[in-house]
C-alpha cells in the first residue's frame, strides 16, 4: 500500500527461488562462457596434446561408444501446430592447431554460424589442439563449412557427427510455458523440463573408432542399438490468444521495463491455460543470450508475492457465504484503528459513511478489514482453502510457488485485517486466476494445466487429459453471482473503469502492492507489484485473466494496476471478444430491468430506459418508480437529452439528469466528487462544459461546487485521485 501506514509491513517480498531454480542458475552460470561462445575445451588428455606421448600414440586407433540420444518429440499448440520439433544437424570438432589464420577462420565461422565475431575468436585464439561445438549446427551450416574447406589443406581438420537439434519455428512464442533444451540435450523449464521422459524417448548407442585426438574415424560410425524417438504432446496453449497476448505484452514491456511480468488466459469452465507470456522472455533457440531474469523462472507459475485487492473478491464471498455482512449494511470510512495500529482509506479521509458494496468499487482497504474482522480467521481460512489458495494448484509445469500465510500463532487482529485487502500474505498468479476463474463459472474449481493430449511417434493419440475438477459449489451461487456483479460495478462504475469495454458488462478488480525489501524487512518507497483480474463477457464468462507487473518502470504517483496491469487485459478481453464472435449486447428496449441481489437490498437498474420525448411529468413518475429523482434543466416541458444515457446500469438511487431546451441557458453544477472518469466526461459533457482533468481514479474536488450556475462553454478543473491499494 502506498502511503504511510500505522501498522508494522509484512515480511513477504516474493517467494524465493526453489533449489531446482538456484541448481538450474548455478548450472547457466558454470556453463557461461561455453554457452556464449558456443565452444568448449574437450576433456580428453589435452594436456599432453604436444607431447611426445600422444606424437607417439597418433597412430593407435581406439573402439569408442557413445550414447546417442533419441529423436525428440514434438510439442504441438492446441492446433496441432509443431511450435517444438528436431532437425537433422551435426556435433562439430574442429583442429584449430591447424589454422595459422585464426582470424580468418572466426570471420568465417562468424558468417556462417550467424554469430559475433567477438564471441568466437578469443576461443578460437587458444592454443589448443582443437575444440568441439557445444551446439549442434544444422546441415545448411555444416554444407557452408565443407564447401569452404572441404577441397583445401584443411579439409580434415573438421569432423562431423549426425545429431538433432531442437528448434523453434516461432522464437519466444510462449517460451516460459514451452522451455527449451540444453546442451546435454535434457528439457531445461516448461514443458520440455516437465514432460522430458516422455519427450526425450529411450536413447540408442552408437560405436566408432576414434584416433588418438579423439576424432571420430570417417566410415567407422555404426548404430549398435537404434534409439526409439519420443511421444509428442500437445498443449491447450491456443496459437491465436498466445498471439494476441505475446504481442501486448512486447508492448507493456518497451514501455514500463518492469523487472518481470506475465499474463494468463485460462479457460474457466474446465481450467485449460489458453495462454501464458512473461517478460521479459527469450528464444529457445538461442537461450543462451536471454537474460537471467528470463530464464530464472516461469514468474506467472513460481512466483508469490502480495496480490494486493485482487484478494479482496475472495475475501468478500467468505463474508457472504458466511451472512458476515450485508452489502447494503454501511461503515464509516476513512480509518480503523486494530490494536493501536491504524489502517487509513487511500484518500485518509474516505466517503463518509458507504456501504460495503462502495467498499469493493472504491476498493476501501478500511472496508475490507472491517469485512474480515467480521468474518474471523477460521471462516476466511475455510474460504481461501476451498478457493485452492493454500497449496499450489498441481499445474503440469515445473517448479510452482505456493501461498504464504499466516500460521496460527501469528494469526492476530491486524495480521487478519491486512489479509482482508491482500497485504502481509503472498499467492502465486496462477492461484489467483484458478480461483478467480472459480467465481466466474458459479463455484467450480479446476486444476489448470496445459498438456492436453500425448501422441506416439506414429500419430497416435495415446492419451487425452480431461478437466480435473478439484472442488464444487464452493459457495452459493447467489453468492457468487453478487461477487460477479460487483465486479461489473467496479469496472463500469467504480475504480476501475480503465477496464470498460461497452456492451461487454467486463468484471475485474485492479490491485496494488508494495513490495519489502528482504534487507530491511521495510517497504521500498518506490517498488510495487500491480496487477488486474477479470472475465469476460459478464453475462456468460468465456475467459479468465490475469496481469501482474513487477515494478514498472512509472513515477510513483502513476504506478497502479489501472495504469499498468488493466490497459494490457483491456486490450487482450477486446481482440477475444472480436475473436469468439462475441457481440456487445446493446439496449434494444425502453422496459426497466429490475435486479436485486440475495446477499443485498440496493436496487440496480438495467437498461435505464429512454425518457427523451417524455413530458417532464411523465419523466418524474419514471424517476420516482426507479426510488430516484429527476434533474430538470431548461424551461421546456418535453425532455430532449437525459444523463445517463439510455441502456445503462445504475444504482436505482443515482439522480437522473434532463434537458427540455434546445439552446444552452445558465444550468447548475451538478455533484460530481466520487465519480470516475467516464461518466464524469459523459455527465459535463451533456452540461456543455469543459473539464480540464488531474490525476486518476475518484473525483476529489472541482473548481466550481455543486448547486452554482454555470454556462456552456465554461471550464471547470477537475481534480482526480487514485487510492494507494487498488
Amino acid at each position: 500500500m502506498k502511503g504511510k501506514q500505522g501498522y508494522k509491513p509484512g515480511k513477504i517480498i516474493m517467494k524465493k527461488h526453489s533449489s531446482r531454480h538456484k541448481k538450474r542458475m548455478l548450472a547457466l552460470q558454470v556453463g557461461g562462457l561455453a554457452a556464449l561462445g558456443l565452444v568448449i575445451l574437450r576433456i580428453a588428455n589435452i594436456q599432453h596434446a604436444m607431447g611426445h606421448e600422444l606424437l607417439t600414440a597418433a597412430a593407435k586407433v581406439q573402439d569408442v561408444s557413445k550414447v546417442e540420444l533419441a529423436p525428440r518429440g514434438e510439442i504441438l499448440d492446441s492446433a496441432g501446430q509443431p511450435i517444438a520439433y528436431d532437425v537433422p544437424a551435426y556435433m562439430m570438432d574442429i583442429k584449430i592447431s591447424d589454422f595459422s589464420n585464426k582470424k580468418a577462420l572466426a570471420q568465417n565461422l562468424s558468417k556462417i554460424l550467424n554469430l559475433p565475431y567477438s564471441q568466437i575468436y578469443p576461443l578460437i585464439a587458444q592454443k589448443y589442439d582443437w575444440i568441439q561445438w557445444n551446439q549442434p549446427i544444422l546441415a545448411t551450416a555444416k554444407d557452408a563449412i565443407e564447401k569452404l574447406y572441404g577441397n583445401g589443406k584443411h579439409a580434415t581438420d573438421f569432423s562431423f557427427t549426425a545429431t538433432e537439434k531442437r528448434f523453434y519455428p516461432f522464437g519466444s512464442f510462449a517460451a516460459a510455458t514451452v522451455g527449451y533444451v540444453g546442451p546435454n540435450g535434457q528439457g531445461v523449464m516448461g514443458i520440455e523440463a516437465e514432460e522430458n521422459k516422455l519427450l526425450e524417448g529411450t536413447p540408442g548407442k552408437i560405436v566408432y573408432k576414434q584416433d588418438a585426438l579423439g576424432f571420430p574415424l570417417p566410415g567407422t560410425v555404426h548404430t549398435l542399438v537404434a534409439p526409439k524417438p519420443g511421444d509428442s504432446v500437445e498443449l491447450t496453449i491456443n496459437p491465436v490468444i498466445q498471439g494476441f497476448v505475446d504481442h501486448v505484452m512486447k508492448n507493456l514491456n518497451a514501455k514500463l521495463h518492469p523487472e518481470h511480468a506475465t499474463m494468463i488466459v485460462m479457460d474457466p469452465w474446465n481450467g485449460q491455460i489458453l495462454a501464458m507470456s512473461n517478460q521479459p522472455d527469450f528464444n529457445p533457440n538461442h537461450y543462451w543470450t536471454a537474460t537471467s531474469n528470463a530464464l530464472d523462472q516461469n514468474w506467472g507459475v513460481s512466483a508469490a508475492f502480495e496480490p494486493g485487492s485482487t484478494f479482496k473478491l475472495f475475501v468478500l464471498t467468505a463474508a457472504l457465504a458466511t451472512h458476515s455482512i450485508n452489502l447494503n449494511q454501511t461503515y464509516m470510512s476513512g480509518k480503523i484503528t486494530i490494536d493501536g495500529r491504524t489502517i487509513h482509506d487511500w484518500n485518509y479521509w474516505g466517503w463518509g459513511r458507504i456501504s460495503f458494496l462502495k467498499a469493493l468499487e472504491y476498493s476501501s482497504n478500511v472496508g475490507f478489514a472491517k469485512i474480515a474482522m467480521r468474518v474471523g480467521w477460521s471462516n476466511l481460512m475455510h474460504y481461501l482453502r476451498l478457493f485452492g489458495l493454500t497449496q499450489p494448484t498441481g499445474i503440469d509445469l515445473p517448479d510452482e510457488g505456493d501461498s504464504i500465510l499466516f500460521p496460527p500463532s501469528q494469526e492476530g487482529k491486524i495480521e487478519l485485517a491486512t489479509t482482508g485487502f491482500g497485504q502481509g500474505i503472498a499467492v502465486t498468479p496462477i492461484q489467483l486466476v484458478d480461483g478467480v476463474s472459480a467465481i466466474a463459472n458459479g463455484g467450480t474449481l479446476y486444476r489448470p494445466y496445459v498438456v492436453q493430449k500425448i501422441i506416439s511417434p506414429q500419430g497416435k493419440v495415446i492419451k487425452t487429459i480431461e478437466p480435473h475438477v478439484v472442488r464444487r459449489d464452493i459457495a452459493p451461487a447467489s453468492v457468487l453471482a453478487t461477487v460477479r456483479h460487483g465486479m461489473i460495478l467496479d469496472v463500469s462504475q467504480g475504480i476501475d473503469n480503465a477496464a470498460y469495454i461497452k456492451g461487454y458488462e467486463i468484471a475485474g478488480k485492479t490491485g496494488t502492492a508494495q513490495v519489502v525489501n528482504p534487507k530491511t524487512g521495510k517497504f521500498y518507497s518506490s517498488r510495487f507489484i500491480t496487477s488486474f483480474v477479470g472475465f469476460a463477457p459478464g453475462w456468460a464468462p468465456k475467459v479468465v485473466i490475469y496481469c501482474a507487473v513487477d515494478w514498472p518502470k512509472l513515477p510513483v504517483n502513476d504506478t497502479w494496476g489501472s495504469t499498468t496491469a488493466t490497459p494490457a487485459v483491456r486490450q487482450v478481453m477486446k481482440d477475444l471478444m472480436n475473436y469468439y464472435g462475441i457481440a456487445p449486447r446493446t439496449a434494444t428496449s425502453a422496459q426497466t430491468s429490475m435486479l436485486t441481489h440475495p446477499a443485498q437490498k440496493t436496487v440496480y437498474i438495467q437498461n435505464l430506459p429512454s425518457l427523451i420525448g417524455d413530458s417532464v411529468q411523465e419523466a418524474q413518475k419514471v424517476a420516482h418508480g426507479l426510488a430516484g429523482s429527476l434533474v430538470v434543466n431548461g424551461n421546456g416541458s418535453t425532455i430532449l437529452r437525459q444523463w445517463p444515457l439510455a441502456g445503462s446500469s445504475v444504482q436505482a438511487s443515482q439522480p437522473i439528469y434532463v434537458w427540455t431546451s434546445t439552446g444552452r441557458t445558465q444550468e447548475k453544477m451538478p455533484s460530481i466528487r466520487g465519480l470516475t472518469l467516464t461518466p464524469l466526461l459523459q455527465l459535463l459533457h451533456d452540461f456543455g462544459l469543459h473539464p480540464i482533468i488531474s490525476g486518476s481514479g475518484f473525483v476529489v474536488g472541482s473548481s466550481i461546487a455543486a448547486g452554482q450556475p454555470v454556462y456552456p462553454g465554461e471550464q471547470v478543473h477537475v481534480s482526480l485521485q487514485a487510492p494507494t491499494l487498488s
